[in-house]
């Protein structure tokens, strides 16, 4: 079984209180206990889990297949080329979805899109939104709401359960513009808390971005490393804000975006900085799943293959990892990380609790394959 209006859009009207496990709804009855299943996986099919990698067509291909078969990934983010139609899409989620539940450990994967409203609308079936720029213009966080609500029930008609939104930036800055709700942190905090529950009540995953925030950025991370220079305090009550109203919100999924804040970690960009994890877990208090942005990008991997970044973003304390690079380059990516856990680089009993996460949110959300539960 799959997961499976608007403010200038049209569509239905959804009941706020009905779907989604935000409606007052235990999930469904589990079956055996996550931690049990954590426990007798391999170091090889927890690694597995931990990325969500690029598909290289339209449908079920040999190096997918290979993928689910030999190295249990936990997931695939779809782009504009991958979705000719829904029912395209819904055909390749299905075949890739039986396939992993029919292969041990059997466990469902994230389908994951970015999909945004405005310029950022990469399922070609969904309705038009606006951008979250005219959204927050409005002020009306039940638009936001109602938005996320359709536009997650309107994925999940082709099986897409993870949307890697809403962004909870602050600025219009490079690579942001109208994907920001505001330069006004009050004002995306309480839009971004709004969408949150809205794809919650589609029963879509969801993911606030890009921590600490990328709005002030001058350069676009997709092909440089932007510094924000921002003091402590400017970070505290400009940056964060929105952040903390996320986690508040109940967000499964942080992204992790490549910046570096000098007055934090002068060294690293946050997606792979020990010390930005460790202010996203103890200081915001999320225990959900850190996800980096695509370490394909400039940003994190200075235009090099991604391997490095990879295992960099894993000792940094990432839950899941984002790689849209060539198949070759995925693939040494998580042989890097195998390698760097069986010689003890990696701690192993940080990998089992990264994924036990990503498994705890697969099952909140009722990640069903096809052909049997989880």
């Amino acid at each position: 079984m799959f997961l499976c209006v608007s403010c200038g859009g049209g569509g239905s009207e959804p009941d706020a209180e009905t779907t989604g496990p935000a409606a007052g709804e235990e999930p469904e009855e589990a079956g055996e206990p996550v931690e049990d299943i954590v426990a007798r996986m391999s170091v090889e099919e927890l690694v597995g889990q931990m990325f969500v990698i690029s598909a290289q067509s339209t449908e079920m291909d040999y190096y997918l297949e290979k993928m689910i078969r030999e190295r249990n990934i936990g997931g695939v983010l779809l782009f504009g080329y991958n979705m000719e139609s829904e029912e395209g899409v819904r055909a390749l989620t299905e075949s890739a979805q039986r396939l992993s539940m029919e292969t041990e450990p059997a466990v469902p994967m994230f389908f994951g899109v970015d999909h945004e409203g405005g310029e950022v609308s990469s399922a070609p079936w969904v309705e038009p939104f606006p951008a979250p720029a005219e959204v927050g213009a409005a002020g009306d966080p039940e638009a936001a709401r109602r938005n996320a609500r359709a536009i997650g029930e309107q994925l999940s008609r082709a099986g897409i359960n993870t949307d890697f939104a809403p962004v909870v930036d602050t600025g219009f800055g490079a690579a942001i513009g109208t994907r920001a709700y505001s330069d006004d942190p009050a004002v995306v905090s309480e839009m971004g808390g709004a969408a949150i529950r809205g794809f919650r009540e589609a029963g879509v995953v969801s993911s606030a971005k890009h921590f600490p925030n990328h709005g002030p950025a001058t350069s676009d991370s997709h092909e440089a490393l932007p510094v924000i220079d921002h003091d402590e305090q400017t970070i505290q009550t400009y940056d964060l804000p929105p952040f903390r109203a996320a986690v508040d919100a109940g967000v499964p999924m942080v992204m992790v975006g490549h910046l570096v804040y000098p007055a934090v970690d002068p060294e690293n960009p946050a997606s792979l900085s020990e010390t930005w994890i460790r202010t996203l877990r103890e200081d915001l208090g999320f225990e959900g799943v850190v996800v980096t942005d695509d370490l394909a990008m400039s940003g994190a991997n200075g235009g090099r293959p991604p391997a490095e970044a990879a295992v960099r973003a894993v000792k940094a304390g990432n839950d899941l990892l984002i790689i849209s690079s060539p198949p070759e380059e995925q693939a040494e990516a998580y042989n890097a990380i195998v390698r760097a856990v069986r010689a003890g680089e990696i701690d192993e009993a940080g990998i089992r609790a990264s994924v036990g996460r990503i498994m705890e949110v697969k099952r909140e959300y009722s990640l069903h394959g096809a052909d049997g539960g989880f």
